[in-house]
């Protein structure tokens, strides 16, 4: 059982409503509408019992978006082709989601203002994504489809960057199962292989 700063028992139903009501201002109104007062009043209770969880509103929403995505998966197809189409399956849902699409506007424009929710967030939401990324990559050099891969974090960006521009960028086409494809293959064809 967890315990607050007071040392009292946390109330795990007001932990869970206070993430729940995080994530349904995000998908209605956006970073801008999710205030403290807004998702206090919406899981019915006071802005000091969610100061007590959270120190601010970014990492209250930064903490919605761990709870509600958690870590891309890491599930061995058996092949880097079938591995990295899973892992855009699983991004297409993410960057899809009105969740996400609510938050990330904002809440970019709040990491570039403060350091520690900057630290938050790459710790916390992106590092374990990406170490997932790195796994897969590690098993299929060692079940020998690729060279050893020297550089993950640009396989990650190679793969992430286009479902993020599409989710985030009006006018641009929709996110769909086409750019999935179309991301696998550029990873596949800068890692050397086809994946066949």
């Amino acid at each position: 059982m967890s315990v607050n700063a007071f040392g009292r028992p946390r109330d795990a139903r007001l932990d869970r409503a206070l993430l729940d009501a995080t994530c349904a201002l995000l998908a209605e109104h956006g970073y801008a509408g999710t205030t403290i007062d807004a998702v206090a009043r919406l899981a019915g209770t006071t802005k000091p019992a969610l100061y007590r969880r959270h120190r601010n509103r970014a990492e209250l929403v930064i903490d919605a978006l761990v709870d509600r995505f958690g870590d891309d998966p890491t599930h061995d197809t058996g092949t880097l082709r079938g591995d990295l189409l899973d892992l855009q399956q699983h991004q297409l849902v993410l960057f899809g989601d009105p969740v996400l699409r609510g938050a990330v506007g904002g809440l970019l424009d709040e990491l570039g203002t403060s350091s520690a929710a900057a630290t938050a967030f790459v710790e916390r939401f992106l590092t374990p994504r990406r170490a997932a990324t790195a796994r897969l990559l590690e098993r299929a050099g060692l079940r020998g489809e690729i060279e050893p891969c020297e550089d993950t974090e640009w396989i990650c960006d190679l793969i992430t960057g286009p479902l993020m521009m599409r989710a985030l960028l009006p006018g641009l086409p929709p996110l769909d199962q086409h750019l999935v494809e179309q991301s696998v293959d550029a990873a596949l064809a800068v890692l050397g292989t086809t994946g066949s």
